[in-house]
């Protein structure tokens, strides 16, 4: 088996490591270690891995799922166990349904994570019980029709309605329909409430 960590934090690569060779012993091939985003992606071009365990807030603010799509892009055969100090069931939902195998909360005990190896090996999905993704699953914001959430997300980079309009290619009554009806479903009153909705929910990671 052949194993890529990638993390900003040098001890969690020694840690996992170490824990890796105990728990596989014999089963390694391999194991290799990335320092951040660019590390990361670096490696992938020059080798291929069979289990990828990663942090995907390495890049910067509101990275993360741009991040797991280009190691996708990279290395479509890998499998990938996210590690995580972003404990959001939103992002934990998003990174399973963006093709992620595990997720795993680093403020978990660290034997969580080789647990969570040991069932993507065995062809598991694992995710960790202290994050609750039914929670995700029923949120508010999955309440809001796609056009709905790319509204807000917009407005929260800070775009403006007549733009969005002509960006869109709709009318802009129809783009102030959907911008009226997400915040009543969000329970929101004004532009200035998104941003601060995103942080407080979790999900700032999809402002990108």
């Amino acid at each position: 088996m052949r194993f890529l960590i990638a993390d900003v934090h040098p001890i969690i690569l020694v840690a996992l490591s170490e824990m890796l060779r105990v728990a596989f012993r014999d089963g390694i091939s391999r194991i290799d270690t990335a320092r951040g985003a660019h590390g990361l992606l670096q490696r992938l071009r020059g080798a291929c891995y069979d289990y990828l365990i990663f942090e995907p807030d390495m890049s910067g603010p509101s990275k993360e799922i741009s991040l797991l799509r280009a190691i996708k892009d990279a290395d479509p055969s890998s499998k990938l166990i996210v590690y995580t100090g972003n404990s959001s069931p939103y992002l934990a939902l998003t990174a399973l349904d963006q093709g992620a195998k595990a997720y795993v909360s680093k403020s978990s005990r660290p034997q969580l994570a080789i647990d969570a190896i040991r069932a993507v090996v065995a062809g598991q999905t694992f995710i960790d019980p202290s994050i609750d993704v039914e929670a995700a699953r029923n949120h508010p914001w999955n309440r809001l029709s796609s056009s709905e959430r790319s509204i807000m997300l917009a407005l929260a980079r800070g775009e403006n309605m007549q733009a969005l309009a002509i960006d869109s290619h709709r009318s802009y009554k129809t783009v102030s329909t959907h911008k009226y009806n997400a915040f009543r479903k969000l329970g929101l009153r004004s532009k200035a409430e998104i941003g601060a909705f995103l942080n407080n929910h979790g999900l700032s990671f999809l402002v990108e």
